[in-house]
């Protein structure tokens, strides 16, 4: 019965509109005969539907049966969608036709989620919250809303900042009609940016008026008049059906009692609504009417529109029409919540093909595994060997090693022992010589001079015993140095044991390079006593040290060799 009610009307309404309109069909039926392209004529269509609402003209229905009709030739779930889509605004705005604007705009909604189109979805849902709002169920407006705002066409898409402009404007005017002041300022604001991005005037000036009203809300009287100043002075400029500027405008007067403008502007609403026939302007053109009479206390008219309110808002909020927009409204609960269940079991299917696939993934590892384990096992004793044989070879190559730095010190300790044996053997041959001569003095008996030579022969082999121990420290150096370290700390002079590998790294290097020569600074702490270390592991750590550090400075000369000889500075390696 509903959808028989919808054509009747609709079919009506082609019938006058085609009288009403028919200056500008011509314009159309000119373009559209032009081409034969479906949806070239589909989007020529489209755009004189939107000339029309920019316009404030009224929407035409035989251009809307004509943009269906192309859909439904192409089969095309989303130009179905855009096709109720504007059938729906035909009814809202046209007629004021809640029931069946939102009728058009549920058909709408499962078509363009079918087609996954984003921007098409919001829309439907951007004007199922404008039907709510007008029928003052506020709590469906903000909802459709939410899901318009969940549904967003992408950022890179050029409708997003269009479609986002008009979903901060829907949350402003929500918070207006809850007395929520803050969040409505707050959203307006949001608006003006978004607009002002984007070039979109029409919005701009919404953006202006709902500011106003949250700040007149929000008793402001002064910056609320000053900016509502502003937006009728860009009214002229926008090509957008006022009748929310003019609600927003009225309110603010009669709560200032400027009861002659507010009286103005109702006369202004009244003519809007009368012109595009919509009863939710025309009920509240009078009741504010009502108001602005009830203030002036001319009763005969206060009474007059207060009976006009009663009627259409009888008209309006009908038990029948409630109970049809409620229908509508749990229709497309019901469909939401199927949809809703396809999509989960859906899922549902997919985890159990994923579920499934994961199993048999698990069991081609465990099939690998146990087949590399079978050969690990094979692989094991052969390992072992191996193993064994690595531990023995890795024991002989630090030993190896060992004996290699042994014999880098070699050279160093070579040198270093001959000093000490020089002057045992040079001190030995003096004292020879003493000797003979203090028993050539005792055979003369010149017991003096006897005593003398004996004082010089004791201090000479004073000197033979200290260069002795000196070679005796090198040579038990030299044998720590090359067997295995037990790993036990000892108390150890580090000066001592520091200086000592610092010569023979020298001299080790000497003598594999004659022509090396470096300076050696130390600066040792005196005061810091012997350390428990283990010195052998001491000891080859400053080894190589002193090694590198050799080598560097004797790099670093022979590397500037030919640039002190061009600018006459000579390098002298220091360690």
């Amino acid at each position: 019965m509903l959808k028989l009610i919808t054509a009747i009307i609709f079919c009506t309404t082609f019938t006058f509109n085609c009288t009403a309109q028919h200056t500008g069909n011509d314009s159309l039926q000119a373009l559209l005969a032009s081409t034969s392209q479906p949806l070239q004529r589909f989007d020529l269509i489209r755009k004189e539907l939107e000339g029309n609402l920019t316009s404030s003209r009224n929407i035409d229905s035989s251009v809307c049966i004509q943009l269906l009709d192309i859909a439904q030739h192409l089969k095309s779930d989303s130009l179905l969608a855009i096709s109720y889509n504007w059938i729906g605004s035909y009814f809202l705005f046209n007629k004021g036709d809640y029931i069946a604007a939102l009728e058009y705009y549920f058909k709408g909604i499962p078509l363009a989620e079918k087609a996954n189109d984003k921007r098409r979805i919001s829309s439907l849902y951007f004007d199922i919250t404008l039907v709510y709002s007008q029928l003052k169920n506020y709590a469906a407006a903000f909802d459709n809303n939410i899901k318009g705002g969940e549904n967003l066409p992408e950022k890179s898409s050029p409708m997003y900042d269009y479609m986002l402009v008009q979903y901060q404007r829907n949350l402003s005017e929500y918070y207006l009609a809850v007395h929520n002041a803050d969040s409505a300022l707050y959203y307006a604001k949001l608006t003006e940016v978004t607009a002002n991005r984007i070039g979109a005037r029409t919005f701009v000036f919404s953006s202006v008026f709902l500011t106003a009203a949250a700040y007149a809300m929000a008793k402001k009287t002064a910056m609320a008049d000053s900016i509502f100043k502003k937006a009728i002075a860009l009214l002229p400029l926008v090509k957008l059906i006022p009748s929310q500027f003019y609600i927003k405008y009225i309110q603010f007067l009669l709560n200032a009692s400027r009861l002659v403008e507010a009286k103005i502007f109702c006369w202004k609403l009244l003519d809007l609504g009368n012109t595009s026939n919509n009863n939710t302007i025309r009920l509240q053109a009078v009741d504010y009417m009502q108001q602005v009479f009830d203030s002036l206390h001319q009763t005969d008219s206060a009474y007059y529109y207060s009976r006009q309110e009663s009627k259409i808002s009888a008209d309006i909020f009908s038990e029948g029409n409630i109970n049809r927009i409620q229908a509508l409204s749990f229709h497309e609960k019901l469909r939401s919540i199927e949809e809703e269940a396809k999509l989960a079991a859906n899922r549902n299917q997919v985890k159990q093909y994923a579920l499934v696939a994961v199993l048999l993934f698990f069991i081609l590892i465990g099939l690998l595994l146990y087949r590399n384990n079978r050969q690990r096992r094979k692989a094991n004793t052969v390992l072992k060997t191996t193993l064994s044989d690595l531990k023995s070879t890795q024991s002989q190559l630090i030993q190896s090693e060992k004996m290699a730095s042994l014999g880098e010190l070699t050279a160093g300790i070579a040198h270093e022992i001959q000093n000490p044996l020089n002057f045992v053997n040079n001190f030995s041959e003096v004292n020879k010589e003493l000797l003979i001569e203090m028993k050539d003095e005792m055979n003369k008996g010149n017991i003096d001079d006897a005593n003398e030579i004996a004082n010089d022969i004791i201090a000479n082999e004073e000197k033979i015993n200290h260069h002795g121990k000196r070679a005796d420290a090198i040579v038990k150096g030299m044998l720590q140095h090359s067997r295995s370290s037990i790993g036990v700390k000892e108390p150890t002079d580090i000066n001592k044991l520091a200086d000592e590998y610092l010569r023979l790294a020298y001299h080790g290097l000497r003598a594999k390079d004659k022509s090396f020569n470096a300076t050696m600074k130390t600066d040792f702490d005196k005061t810091i006593g012997n350390i428990n270390i283990i010195p052998q592991d001491i000891g080859r750590v400053l080894l190589n040290l002193y090694n590198n550090a050799f080598y560097a400075v004797d790099e670093k000369q022979k590397a500037e060799s030919l640039k002190s000889e061009v600018e006459g500075k000579t390098y002298q390696p220091t360690v």
